[in-house]
C-alpha cells in the first residue's frame, strides 16, 4: 500500500490561558498520548530593547516524535499568549505519514488520528474558544492572501 505524507497544522485558542499553567497542562496531555515519544518542553525568552524600554516575550516549545506504524516523523508545539497578529495560544505542527489506497484516504486517517489522539484530550482539559486544523497547503494559501493584502 502506498505511503503518503499527511501533515497537519493545528491552532487553538483557549479561555483562561495562563502561560506556565496552560503549558504544563498541555505537556502532561501530550506525554500521555501513546503515539508520542520523547516529549520535552523548553521555555523560550526574548528580551528586546524598544525605544529605551525592555520588552520581554516568553513562550514554551514542546517537541517530540511520532511513533506510528506508517513511520511517523515529529511534532512541534508552541504555547504562547494570544496577540492580534497571532490570535491563538497553541500552534502545533504534526508531521506524519499515512498508509492508504489513495491520498484522500490517507488524509482521512491522519485527520481521525489527530482528532482522537490530540484534540479530544485537549477538549477535555481546556475550554476551547476556537480551533482550526489545516493542511500545509491551506496555511500557505492564508499566508499568500495576507501577503497580497499588504
Amino acid at each position: 500500500m502506498p505511503l503518503f505524507r499527511t501533515d497537519r497544522y493545528i491552532r487553538i485558542t483557549i479561555t483562561d490561558y495562563l502561560l506556565e499553567k496552560s503549558s504544563e497542562t498541555l505537556l502532561q496531555i501530550l506525554q500521555n498520548v501513546s503515539d508520542l515519544r520523547n516529549v520535552q518542553m523548553t521555555k523560550v525568552r526574548v528580551d528586546q530593547e524598544i525605544q529605551g524600554k525592555i520588552k520581554i516575550e516568553e513562550w514554551y516549545e514542546i517537541t517530540g516524535a511520532l511513533n506510528v506504524p506508517e513511520g511517523g516523523k515529529s511534532f512541534w508545539v508552541i504555547s504562547k499568549s494570544s496577540t492580534s497578529n497571532e490570535p491563538y495560544n497553541f500552534f502545533m505542527r504534526v508531521d506524519r505519514n499515512s498508509e492508504a489506497e489513495d491520498y484522500e484516504t490517507a488524509q482521512q486517517i491522519t485527520s481521525d488520528w489527530v482528532n482522537q489522539s490530540i484534540i479530544k484530550p485537549l477538549e477535555s482539559a481546556f475550554s476551547i474558544q476556537e480551533k482550526s486544523i489545516n493542511l500545509p497547503e491551506e496555511i500557505s494559501q492564508v499566508a499568500l492572501k495576507l501577503g497580497e493584502s499588504k
